[in-house]
């Protein structure tokens, strides 16, 4: 981890790759779905641009990453703000994170499948869980990237099968190198 943590810091000290602080298009066009309301978490959160357009939309946002450096942007962005975001520099690889805590949890372009089983641990009933990142398509584009940091097709979709499915990419027919699932967590039963 902490090899990935300097090749981080070392492209964040080059520049931020996101000035503009855009979110993902991916929340932006199913924004309709989020409510602002409650808690939200942004792993692997870069620079913070998705944790932005979460809090802007009102939620108390946990953004965590590896990388200080990366989120030194984000607490420059948002120092003269009133905007609920706490910036934790933490290894994503040993990070324990609270039960039925969040209402909305993000990763995007992030991967370490030993932490799915926390995300799901972490969302609330009901809570929405976001998520894209690189598929094995990717390999075309870069041979040379570590195969085990790509999904293979269908992989997001079985690990949120006990999930109400909102909206996905995720199949075996997928050309796109990036897989994404937004999928809500069943409500506790009564």
């Amino acid at each position: 981890m902490q090899d990935d943590v300097e090749r981080w810091n070392r492209k964040y000290r080059a520049g931020n790759p996101n000035p503009d602080f855009a979110p993902d298009p991916l929340l932006s066009s199913h924004a309709h779905l989020l409510e602002g309301k409650g808690a939200a978490l942004d792993l692997a959160c870069g620079v913070g641009h998705n944790a932005i357009f979460l809090a802007r939309r009102g939620y108390d946002v946990m953004a965590i990453d590896g990388s200080e450096t990366g989120l030194n942007y984000c607490r420059a962005a948002i120092r003269n703000t009133s905007l609920r975001i706490r910036l934790v520099a933490a290894d994503l690889e040993r990070i324990a994170l609270p039960l039925d805590y969040f209402d909305v949890v993000l990763v995007v372009r992030y991967l370490y499948r030993p932490l799915v089983a926390q995300i799901k641990s972490t969302l609330k009933p009901g809570g929405i869980v976001i998520y894209k990142t690189f598929n094995t398509n990717h390999l075309r584009e870069r041979p040379d990237f570590r195969r085990e940091y790509l999904l293979e097709h269908g992989e997001m979709r079985g690990w949120f099968s006990d999930y109400d499915v909102m909206a996905t990419n995720d199949s075996p027919q997928l050309d796109d190198v990036l897989t994404w699932l937004i999928a809500r967590k069943p409500s506790a039963s009564v």
